[in-house]
């Protein structure tokens, strides 16, 4: 094992998601939970029961007011999808650290609007995991921030061959690291033991060609994540430079349907960042 794999090994064991989501996860294995026992844990955490209430009663996803209570919210939703809309505003506090690479509301912001966008995209490829893709568009990024906190010298040198070569990110991290932020990021999901298709698309998301399972999603995160950081970020990178061309095919998408989609991604990215990250 590398220097630095091991020194990231070291950083990556010593963050974990919060005591809430883990209880809330343990009772999703329990054959024996009833309803009652995930109210009683979510309402345990006033401000995760608030965030969660708030995001689902956005006009995002479509109950505009009409949920006020986790029991409600279990009803309507489900326990599936409310699992993953915990674990997606429990990682957020977990992954709350300072670096001096990207602003964290930056960093977040273009997180958001991965997630928004990519949702809206499987909402029109009509792809059977449009939930999961606004999380997993949220966490896709969770291995840059592992490293930029902890190894802020190795990140910046990364941006500079980027800017020097013209060069996505991921292909200088490449050169410099040995590996990715997908790959990064995916064994933290490990660590987490996040479902296996979290851990699978966002390590396949920097470079979706050899994607063999979540192919469609794969790619809609791939494309979704090259237009918001070319909005959010401003990188002087080019979208044809960004976005590999296997990903349209894959994603059943153009360049209009995405333009299409940017608009009402932008407006709910908006509200996700005053709902989510207040």
């Amino acid at each position: 094992m590398s220097s630095f794999e091991s020194q990231l090994k070291q950083v990556t064991e010593l963050i974990s998601l919060p005591e809430v989501y883990l209880k809330f996860r343990s009772l999703m294995q329990d054959p024996h939970s009833v309803i009652d026992d995930f109210i009683q844990v979510i309402s345990l955490d006033p401000n995760l029961t608030v965030k969660l209430l708030n995001v689902i009663n956005s006009a995002y996803f479509g109950f505009a007011g009409q949920i006020n209570s986790v029991s409600r919210a279990i009803n309507m939703l489900g326990l599936g999808q409310l699992h993953t809309m915990v674990l997606g505003i429990s990682a957020l506090s977990a992954l709350d650290f300072p670096n001096d690479i990207v602003p964290l509301k930056t960093f977040w912001r273009t997180s958001l609007l991965t997630g928004t966008l990519a949702r809206q995209l499987g909402e029109q490829s009509r792809s059977q995991a449009v939930d999961k893709l606004f999380i997993i568009g949220l966490l896709h990024e969770i291995g840059h921030l592992a490293y930029y906190a902890e190894f802020p010298d190795l990140a910046r040198k990364i941006h500079q061959v980027a800017k020097e070569n013209n060069l996505p990110v991921q292909q200088a991290e490449q050169q410099v690291l040995g590996c990715h932020y997908g790959e990064i990021g995916a064994k933290l999901m490990h660590q987490w033991s996040l479902p296996d298709d979290f851990q699978r698309m966002t390590r396949l998301q920097p470079a979706p060609e050899p994607a063999e399972q979540d192919c469609l999603e794969t790619a809609l995160l791939h494309i979704a994540h090259a237009y918001a950081h070319k909005h959010a970020m401003e990188v002087e990178t080019e979208l044809n430079d960004l976005i590999a061309p296997i990903a349209w095919e894959a994603g059943r998408t153009t360049p209009e349907c995405v333009e299409q989609a940017m608009q009402p991604a932008l407006i709910h990215c908006t509200e996700m960042e005053q709902v989510i990250l207040a």
